[in-house]
């Protein structure tokens, strides 16, 4: 889902912002490593499974209910079970995965993924899981194309101004000798500010925003600097657009169900309350379901956490943070074209038009048909996805052709997912705007007595597969009483 200057990686919500929501920024610890939070989760949430282990005793069989089954939901059961653990997962869908969702075309063995879509040279949990299962990852990498007022430019036929490059690169080589007083002060602009202040251009910045929105889902106009700045100093040169999985990002979520055990995880099962009483914790999920536990992991996006009444309530502060907290607006538009015109496999380009962000998905993918899928965040995404399926193709393939005429005559069908419009997350993944990556998420990371938290809305590597699942493996972790290291400084 994410990418840096040369090439971009498609990585949008509107905060639920009233004027009596508390000011919760004073009270908020001095994080500001991206990492950092585990360590509070891990030191808060052993103490947690501390007291669980005095009140049950060494010999009880421990439980956990989890909330969610996409990955972290399903990494945290799956290295739970390994310990012992009775695990049960809750998710109010009728199907595991939760934002990954790969999809085949009918009468085609061709594949694109809807939703969650990268596997990061530096993904280690990922590269590792899919070595554990056996999951070929193959190379998936891109080289920008830009199409501005119908020109289109090449890759390395386009950039930008030689202050703009001067100033990018004297940005990323200082970011390791950035102070907290820096970090925090960057958190309060936005980026297209901050890159202004260093020397971009309004050329310079028209071309950064529609790079860089890809990877937040809105305008840079409404992002943390401090976030962004992290998001390309510490990422891959593709920005961790490296790889995907060979048929399907699907295929981890199936294998890592299989190992929790499916009689293990109910699906349709919509949380709406968790109570805490003596030590257990016990979650409703319409008027008659009950599942009690000695612990909990709730992974529910924080649209969804929204709606679950906690007995006893969130601190203020972190309930504060959660009505705070927008999710980001994209459509993901998948065109099968009876030819692949654009001839190169990594083929990608950069767009002016409605659908943004076009790139190949159908790499090392045999046959002559392929896949274009066409990344659109912000209004560009309500937009688009206010039109049915037919009107949408005909968008998505007219806006090519400056790139080619034949583009529209060569489109055979769509497959879209409008994450905006999803029930459950009401986004694609958690944007965090100007003073909100240091006030926010470490407080939603916070454990709720025995209720831990996951899901790539608190990771360090936010928005990405990476993300849910290091947060799931560090809650269960946390429970086991073997916190997860600290490894790297920060990342977005």
């Amino acid at each position: 889902m994410k990418e840096q200057s040369g090439t971009m990686p498609p990585k949008g919500g509107v905060p639920n912002r009233t004027d009596s929501t508390p000011n919760i920024e004073n009270r908020t610890p001095n994080i500001t490593s991206r990492r950092e939070f585990l360590t509070i989760l891990g030191a808060t949430a052993a103490s947690v499974a501390l007291t669980s282990r005095q009140v049950l005793g060494q010999k009880k069989a421990k439980s956990c209910v989890i909330i969610g089954a996409g990955l972290a939901g399903l990494s945290a059961a799956y290295k739970l079970k390994a310990a012992g653990w009775e695990v049960t997962l809750l998710d109010g869908r009728d199907r595991v995965g939760g934002r990954v969702l790969s999809h085949t075309f009918k009468d085609t063995n061709l594949i694109c993924e809807l939703g969650a879509e990268w596997v990061g040279e530096s993904h280690e949990r990922l590269h590792a899981l899919c070595g554990e299962f056996k999951i070929p990852l193959q190379k998936h990498q891109f080289e920008d194309s830009l199409m501005l007022s119908g020109k289109v430019s090449p890759p390395r036929a386009w950039g930008f101004s030689e202050p703009a490059k001067k100033a990018w690169t004297e940005m990323i080589a200082g970011y390791e000798k950035l102070t907290t007083l820096q970090k925090t002060s960057l958190d309060k602009i936005d980026w297209w500010t901050h890159l202004e202040n260093i020397g971009y251009s309004q050329e310079d910045l028209r071309i950064r925003d529609l790079m860089d929105s890809t990877d937040f889902g809105e305008s840079i106009r409404n992002v943390s600097a401090f976030a962004a700045l992290a998001e390309y100093a510490e990422s891959s040169p593709h920005n961790e657009m490296d790889y995907k999985m060979t048929g399907g990002n699907s295929r981890l979520v199936q294998e890592l169900a299989a190992r929790v055990g499916l009689e293990n995880i109910k699906l349709g099962k919509r949380v709406t309350e968790i109570v805490q009483r003596r030590g257990i914790v016990t979650v409703a999920t319409g008027r008659s379901d009950l599942f009690a536990a000695d612990a909990c992991i709730c992974t529910a996006p924080i649209p969804s956490l929204r709606k679950i009444k906690f007995d006893p309530p969130l601190p203020a502060a972190q309930a504060a943070a959660a009505e705070k907290l927008g999710y980001s607006r994209i459509i993901k538009n998948s065109v099968l074209f009876d030819e692949r015109f654009w001839k190169a496999e990594n083929f990608s380009m950069v767009t002016d038009t409605t659908s943004h962000y076009y790139f190949h998905s159908t790499q090392n993918q045999p046959g002559k048909q392929g896949i274009l899928t066409a990344y659109a965040i912000g209004d560009k995404a309500d937009v688009l996805a206010s039109q049915g399926d037919e009107r949408r193709q005909v968008i998505v393939a007219r806006d090519l052709i400056d790139y080619s005429w034949a583009a529209p005559n060569l489109a055979r069908g769509i497959a879209s997912y409008a994450w905006q419009r999803d029930e459950f997350t009401q986004g694609a993944y958690a944007l965090y705007g100007p003073g909100e990556w240091l006030g926010l998420r470490p407080i939603l990371a916070r454990p709720h007595l025995k209720v831990l938290f996951a899901g790539e809305h608190i990771a360090d590597w936010q928005g990405f597969m990476e993300g849910a699942i290091e947060s799931g493996e560090a809650a269960a972790e946390a429970l086991i009483g073997k916190p997860k290291p600290v490894r790297r400084a920060a990342a977005a």
